[in-house]
C-alpha cells in the first residue's frame, strides 16, 4: 500500500484545537502492515471510539498480548501522515532510562514496519535522550535520521520537571503503560492528568491511552477513573464506553486472546508454568493476579470488636476482632455495606468524617492489627476480600514512604 502524507486540517479550522484525523485510514494502514494475527489488533478498539468521540481509552489483559507494541505501531503511522509525535509514560523515572525503555521498538524494528509505513524513507528508530528519532541505515549505519522526533519518553515521578519544560504542539497519542503496579505515589493520578494537561494543552485531538497487565483488580485507578464497577464486573474480551458523572467518556476493555494465541500459551503453560499459584495468572490465565486467602476456620467465635472498617475504592469492609474457640483472638475481614457512628474507619480518602482515621489509624488499632497479622491471624471471608485488604495494605505502604 503506497503511504501518502496528509495535508493538515484544524478542528474548527483553529490550530488551538489541534489535527483532524483520518481514524479510517489510519486503521487501514495498520491492517495492511499484516502483523501476526496472534497480536493485539487495536483498530476495532478504535473505530469503535472515535465513532463516539471517544478521547481515553482503558485495555487490560495478561502479559505479552501485544498491545504496546501494537499502540506505538499506531503512533508511527500518525507520525508519517501528519507529523504527530506520541507520548510514551511510565510510572517511575527508572522505568524510563535506556535500560528499561530502549527496547519498546524492538518488535516493530524486527518485522520491518517502519520501512513499510514510510514507504522505504526510514527503516530504523534510535532512543536519544528521551527521544526516538527514525532513521535510515546503509551499511548498519546511520545515515540520516529524522529532524523532528516521533516519541517523546517521560514519567510521573518527575511530573514537575517536565509538565515546567516541554512544549510538544503534535503530541496527540499519549500513552500511560503499565499504570497498574503494586505501589502507588500519593495523588498519583493528579500528577498524571497534571501531566497529560501540559502535553496536549487546549488540543481536542489527542487520546490517551492506558495499557495495563491485570494485576490490581482494585486498583485506586479504576476509582480514579470512575470505572472500578463495571471493570470488576467486567469477562475477559468484555468492552464497554463508560460516561462519568461529568460527562467524559471512557472506553474499557479486557483484551482476549485469539484462539491461535490460546492454543500455543497452553503449552508454553505446560512446559514452563505449570504450578499451583494464583499469582501467576496474568502469564498463565486470563484472571486477575491473585492468591488464595486463609478463610475462618471451621468452629464457633465470639465477635468482641465489630468496628472497625476500611474504606478504599468506595468500598467497605469490616475487619471484626473475634476469639474462636480453639485459635484464641483473630481478625475476620468480610464486605459491607453500612457503617455505624463509633465506626473506626481506616481510609486514605479526606477526613470529611470524624470516624475517619488516616491509613492505618491511631496507634492501638494499628497495634492490634500489626500483632495479629504478624501471627498470621488475620482471616477472609473470600479471596475477593482478601485482594481488596492487600491492595489496600500496598497502596500505604507507599504513601507512608513518600510522606
Amino acid at each position: 500500500m503506497d503511504i501518502v502524507k496528509q495535508p493538515l486540517e484544524y478542528i474548527e479550522n483553529r490550530p488551538l484545537f489541534g489535527l483532524v484525523y483520518d481514524w479510517n485510514l489510519i486503521c487501514k494502514i495498520y491492517l495492511s502492515l499484516d502483523c501476526p494475527e496472534e497480536a493485539y489488533n487495536p483498530t476495532r478498539t478504535i473505530k469503535e471510539g472515535t465513532k463516539e468521540n471517544v478521547k481515553i481509552y482503558v485495555g487490560m489483559s495478561k502479559r505479552k498480548t501485544g498491545k504496546t507494541t501494537n499502540w506505538l505501531l499506531i503512533g508511527l503511522i500518525m507520525y508519517y501522515l501528519y507529523g504527530t509525535m506520541t507520548v510514551y509514560m511510565r510510572q517511575t523515572e527508572d522505568m524510563i532510562a535506556p535500560k528499561n525503555a530502549g527496547d519498546i521498538y524492538d518488535t516493530i524494528i524486527q518485522y520491518g514496519y517502519i520501512e513499510k509505513i514510510t514507504n522505504g524513507e526510514f527503516d530504523y528508530i534510535k532512543y536519544n535522550s528521551r527521544f526516538w528519532y527514525l532513521c535510515k541505515r546503509e551499511n548498519g549505519e546511520i545515515k540520516y535520521q529524522s529532524e523532528i522526533a516521533c516519541t517523546f519518553v517521560c514519567c510521573v515521578q518527575k511530573y514537575q520537571d517536565t509538565k515546567s519544560g516541554i512544549q510538544l504542539p503534535f503530541a496527540d497519542l499519549i500513552i500511560y503503560d503499565e499504570f497498574l503496579s503494586d505501589i502507588y505515589y500519593p495523588d498519583e493520578f493528579v500528577h498524571v492528568q497534571q501531566l497529560i494537561s501540559s502535553i496536549k494543552r487546549f488540543r481536542r485531538s489527542a487520546i490517551v491511552v492506558w495499557l495495563a497487565n491485570q494485576i490490581d483488580l482494585y486498583s485506586i485507578y479504576f476509582n480514579e477513573l470512575c470505572i472500578a464497577d463495571d471493570v470488576q464486573k467486567m469477562p475477559v474480551g468484555g468492552r464497554a464506553i463508560i460516561t462519568t458523572e461529568m460527562g467524559t467518556k471512557i472506553y474499557v476493555e479486557r483484551i482476549e486472546q485469539s484462539e491461535s494465541v490460546k492454543r500455543i500459551d497452553e503449552i508454553d503453560v505446560l512446559l514452563y508454568y505449570g504450578f499451583k499459584n494464583p499469582k501467576l495468572a496474568s502469564i498463565t490465565g486470563d484472571n486477575w493476579a491473585t492468591k488464595n486467602y486463609q478463610h475462618i476456620p471451621d468452629g464457633d467465635f465470639d465477635i468482641l470488636f465489630p468496628n472497625i472498617y476500611i474504606r478504599y475504592n468506595n468500598k467497605y469492609v469490616r475487619m471484626d476482632i473475634v476469639k474462636h474457640e480453639k485459635f484464641g483472638i483473630a481478625c475476620f475481614c468480610h464486605w459491607a455495606t453500612k457503617t455505624w457512628p463509633d465506626s473506626i474507619i481506616l481510609t486514605t480518602d479526606d477526613r470529611t468524617d470524624t470516624r475517619y482515621m488516616y491509613m492505618h489509624g491511631h496507634r492501638n488499632v494499628d497495634n492490634l492489627l500489626h500483632r495479629l497479622a504478624s501471627d498470621n491471624r488475620i482471616y477472609y471471608a473470600t479471596n475477593d476480600v482478601g485482594l481488596f485488604v492487600e491492595s489496600y495494605y500496598n497502596y500505604i505502604r507507599k504513601m507512608r514512604v513518600t510522606i
